[in-house]
Order: C-alpha cells, then sequence, then structure tokens
C-alpha cells in the first residue's frame, strides 16, 4: 500500500463504527457502556475492592465508585464491609447483574459477528497476528516520532 496511513485512519473509524455500535447496544439494555464493562469485569472477579477493580480496569478509582453506585441502586451490585477491614468495601455481582453480564455478553458476540461476517478462519487468524503486531508496536515506545523527521 502506498500510504499506510490510511490505514491507520481506517481503523480509528472502525473503532469508532464499534464504539457507536456498542453503545446503541448497551442502550437496549439501560446501560452505558462503562457501566457494562464494568458489570462484565465483575462477573468474573467478584468480591474486589474500589481500588483494586480501578487498578485491573485502568480508570480512576472516583470513576469506579461511580459506576459501582449506580449498578448498586440497579440491584445489579452490592457493596459489603470486607470481614478483616472494615474501612474497605467489597463489590459482589447480584442476581440481576449476573442475568445483565449474559445480555451484554450475547450482545457482543452479535457485534463480533456482525463486524468479522465473511471472513475465513484463516483470515481472522491473520488480521488477530497483525492486531497484536500492531498493539505490541504501540505499546512498547510511546515516544515513536519524536526523534525521526
Amino acid at each position: 500500500m502506498e500510504d499506510h496511513r490510511q490505514l491507520g485512519k481506517l481503523l480509528f473509524s472502525i473503532g469508532r463504527l464499534q464504539a457507536t455500535r456498542a453503545d446503541r447496544y448497551m442502550d437496549q439494555i439501560g446501560l452505558f457502556r462503562g457501566q457494562g464493562m464494568l458489570l462484565k469485569f465483575l462477573d468474573h472477579h467478584d468480591g474486589l475492592t474500589h481500588s483494586e477493580i480501578a487498578e485491573r480496569l485502568e480508570i480512576s478509582p472516583a470513576a469506579v465508585t461511580k459506576v459501582i453506585k449506580r449498578l448498586e441502586e440497579q440491584k445489579y451490585l452490592k457493596r459489603q464491609p470486607d470481614p478483616k477491614d472494615e474501612r474497605v468495601s467489597r463489590v459482589f455481582i447480584q442476581p440481576a447483574g449476573k442475568k445483565v453480564a449474559d445480555d451484554i455478553r450475547n450482545l457482543f458476540i452479535k457485534l463480533d459477528d456482525c463486524m468479522f461476517e465473511g471472513f475465513s478462519e484463516a483470515e481472522l487468524e491473520m488480521l488477530y497476528s497483525f492486531l497484536v503486531r500492531m498493539q505490541a508496536n504501540l505499546q512498547q515506545d510511546e515516544t515513536y516520532g519524536k526523534n525521526k523527521p
């Protein structure tokens, strides 16, 4: 390809389209994407503290607390004091939250099926390897281009 910069624009566009579609799917179940992400995460990591959740999801503790509060109001999560340290609370997914986490999982399967429709298994494996390499390149050197003309 003569101008690889077009690929970057295309990847950015795909990411935006995927996020827009994900937001529409999340609207169907009455949640924002961040709420769904946290709920799906807790479905597999029950009983963590606010700070542990923030660290693992790489978001601010204040944002985590805000989302947890909203999900707790909807009866999807429950905070309980840590038995060893009552200053700390642990977050547990509730049955209604597990149901919604399953709904979210199914919506994202639908999104992936749409996005990858018509791709062969070999094409998907090749695309995966390319994307992993691109991710590694970006993670490896955040200063790329600073010292280059």
